[in-house]
């Protein structure tokens, strides 16, 4: 189970760096989230290799 804190910084980092709908986020389990939140990282440090 993640914190509160923890949901808003995913949801903020994916809302502001990939455009992602706010209220889909929002909707999410947990265990979602954060795979969506780990793969968006993820690429978003696959890109600055580049």
């Amino acid at each position: 189970m993640i914190s509160e804190q923890e949901r808003q910084n995913m949801v903020h980092f994916l809302v502001m760096y990939f455009g992602s709908d706010l209220n889909q986020l929002k909707n999410l389990s947990d265990s979602m989230l954060e795979s969506t939140y780990e793969f968006a990282y993820t690429r978003t440090l696959m890109e600055c290799d580049f």
